[in-house]
C-alpha cells in the first residue's frame, strides 16, 4: 500500500498542484500596480500617489503600526531550492532573484504599514501527518500563535474544518478573493457553501505547479516533424489523444540489440509508473467534486470507462515504457514524451542534452472544449482563533499583491524563462496551465478522512487497471465506489451541521 500511495502522490501530484484562473498573465518586473508612484515637489502631478496597497488603503497604516504577522510552515518551506515559497527572507542570496525579491516585497510591505512578517520553519516534511499533528497539538494548548500555515499539503483537511478549526478567509476584511492575484479556479473549487477555508494565491506562487507533457523536441524533428507541428495543434485545439498515440506508434527501438524491452532503448513514452493517469483528468475528468447538494463522481461515468480503457492499451504498447522508477529513457533523448505533475524545478536536476518543449495534457477528442491540467496551487489555511482579523486579512491581501508585483515576476520570466522553459510558446503553455487550463480534483486535498486518502483518491482503482492488477476498470471502481460515496456524503453532512 505504502508503495501505491507513493506512486499515487507522484503520478497524480500534486503535492504536485494551480488554477483555471490561477493569476493572470504574470506581471513584469517593477511597479504594476497601474496606480504610479510618489508625487513628492517636483514630480510630475498628473500621475496619481498610491493610496492602496493591492485593496488595503495605506491610510491604515496607524491600525498596523508595530504588529507581527507569523506564517508557520515545514522545514524548507520557507527557503529552499525546491517546495519553497520565500515568505521571508531577512538575509537574502543576492544571486538568487526569487530570494530577493521576496525581500524586497517583505520590506515594501513592512515600510508600507509598519509592521513585521515572520516565518517559523517547525516541523518535518512528512506527508502532511507532522504538519497537522503540529496545528492540533498548538490548538489543544490553546496557543495558536500563528496567522497562516503553509502544510506540505493539505490532506485530511476535512478534520480541521468539522472541528472548526479554519476560518473563512472570504469574511476577512481586506481581502478581495476576485483579484487576479487569488487563484479563482482553485478558490472556487474548494470553496463550500460560499466558504472559504483553503485558499491560494501568488503569495504561494513557487510552488504552483501542473500536469503536463514534455517532447523531446530534437527527436521530434529528426522525425521529420516540424519545430512548432504540436504547438500548432495545441493552438488550434486538435492536440488530442489520438494525435499522441499516433506519433508514439512503431517509435520502439532495440538500441543495444539484446532482445530485451529496457531502459536503454528507444520508445514513443518513458516515464514513471502510473504517470499515464494524467490522461484521465486531461480528458476533462472531474473526479469527485461537491456541489450545493452534496458530492458528485464522474469515475464510473461512460467516459471514465472509454478513457481507462485507451489508458490499458496505451501502457500495454511496446513503445510505452514504465517499468522503472525513472525518467532515463527520455533523459538520455531516447522517447519523444514523457510526462510529470512534480514541481517544474526538477527539470535544473536533468542533464539534458537536447531542447524540450511543454505541451498541457491532450484532449481526449476535438468536441472537447478546453484543456484540463490537474494542479497545486499552493494552498493556505488561517486558523479559526487568530486575534486580529483585521491585521491578518491586510497581510493576506498586501502579501498576495506584492507577491504578484514582485515574485511572479521572479519565478516566471527569470527563474523559468532562463534556466528551464527554452521557448515562448512552451513558456505560454505554461501559463495557461496554471490558468484557465487548470482542474482541481476535491479530496485530492480534502480528503473526508485519512482511509480515503489511501485510494488517492480514487485514482486507485484507475491504477490498478494500467498496473494489472484488474481486468475492468468498472469492477475496479465498484470496490471504491461505496466507502467513496459514504464518507464523503457523511463528511458533508457533519459540515453542514457546522453551517
Amino acid at each position: 500500500m505504502k508503495k501505491i500511495i507513493a506512486l499515487l502522490l507522484s503520478a497524480v501530484m500534486i503535492v504536485f498542484v494551480v488554477t483555471a484562473c490561477a493569476s493572470g498573465t504574470p506581471a513584469v518586473p517593477g511597479d504594476t500596480s497601474g496606480k504610479g508612484g510618489d508625487t513628492s515637489s517636483g514630480a510630475d502631478t498628473s500621475v496619481p500617489k498610491e493610496e492602496n496597497y493591492g485593496n488595503v488603503p495605506l491610510s491604515d497604516r496607524d491600525k498596523f503600526e508595530g504588529k507581527e504577522f507569523r506564517i508557520a510552515t515545514y522545514k524548507g518551506g520557507n527557503v529552499d531550492i525546491y517546495w519553497a515559497c520565500f515568505f521571508d527572507v531577512d538575509e537574502p542570496d543576492e544571486s538568487d532573484r526569487l530570494q530577493a525579491d521576496a525581500h524586497k516585497r517583505n520590506v515594501e510591505i513592512e515600510e508600507k504599514f509598519g509592521c513585521e512578517i515572520t516565518c517559523d520553519e517547525n516541523w518535518t516534511w512528512a506527508g502532511y501527518k507532522d504538519g497537522k499533528a503540529y496545528m492540533y497539538q498548538l490548538a489543544g494548548d490553546g496557543d495558536m500563535i500563528y496567522d497562516l500555515y503553509f502544510l506540505e499539503g493539505c490532506y485530511a483537511m476535512s478534520d480541521f474544518i468539522i472541528d472548526g478549526m479554519l476560518y473563512d478567509v472570504s469574511t476577512l476584511p481586506y481581502v478581495n478573493l476576485d483579484a487576479d492575484y487569488y487563484h479563482h479556479q482553485f478558490n472556487k473549487t474548494f470553496e463550500m457553501k460560499s466558504k472559504n477555508y483553503i485558499f491560494s494565491s501568488d503569495l504561494t506562487y513557487p510552488c504552483h505547479s501542473a500536469q503536463r507533457i514534455y517532447v523531446n523536441e530534437d527527436m521530434l524533428v529528426n522525425l521529420n516533424y516540424d519545430e512548432n507541428y504540436l504547438y500548432d495543434l495545441v493552438d488550434d485545439g486538435s492536440w488530442t489523444l489520438d494525435v499522441i498515440f499516433r506519433m508514439m506508434d512503431g517509435l520502439h527501438e532495440d538500441l543495444n540489440h539484446d532482445g530485451i524491452m529496457d531502459i536503454n532503448d528507444r520508445y514513443g513514452f518513458s516515464g514513471m509508473p502510473g504517470t499515464p493517469l494524467h490522461f484521465f483528468s486531461g480528458a476533462g475528468l472531474r473526479g469527485s467534486y461537491i456541489t450545493d447538494n452534496g458530492w458528485e463522481f464522474d469515475y464510473g461515468s461512460d467516459k471514465a470507462i472509454k478513457v481507462v480503457d485507451r489508458l490499458k492499451t496505451f501502457c500495454d504498447s511496446p513503445d510505452t515504457y514504465l517499468k522503472e522508477w525513472t525518467y532515463d529513457p527520455f533523459l538520455k533523448g531516447n522517447a519523444l514524451f514523457t510526462n510529470s505533475g512534480a514541481e517544474l524545478r526538477q527539470i535544473k536536476n536533468w542533464d539534458l542534452d537536447m531542447h524540450i518543449g511543454i505541451l498541457p495534457n491532450p484532449k481526449y477528442d476535438e468536441s472537447q472544449e478546453r484543456y484540463y491540467n490537474m494542479c497545486q496551487g499552493g494552498p493556505l489555511i488561517v486558523p479559526s482563533d487568530i486575534k486580529d482579523p483585521e491585521f491578518v486579512g491586510a497581510m493576506i491581501e498586501a502579501m498576495s499583491y506584492g507577491s504578484q508585483k514582485y515574485l511572479v515576476p521572479a519565478f516566471y520570466d527569470n527563474f523559468v524563462q532562463q534556466r528551464i522553459i527554452q521557448d515562448d510558446r512552451s513558456r505560454e503553455n505554461w501559463r495557461r496551465m496554471l490558468t484557465e487550463w487548470s482542474v482541481f480534483e476535491f479530496t485530492y486535498l480534502i480528503a473526508p478522512n485519512e482511509d480515503l486518502q489511501n485510494f488517492g483518491p480514487a485514482m486507485f482503482p484507475i491504477f490498478r487497471i494500467v498496473d494489472g492488477e484488474a481486468n475492468t476498470y468498472s469492477s475496479s471502481w465498484a470496490e471504491v465506489e461505496d466507502v467513496m460515496k459514504l464518507v464523503c456524503n457523511q463528511f458533508y453532512k457533519k459540515f453542514m451541521s457546522k453551517v
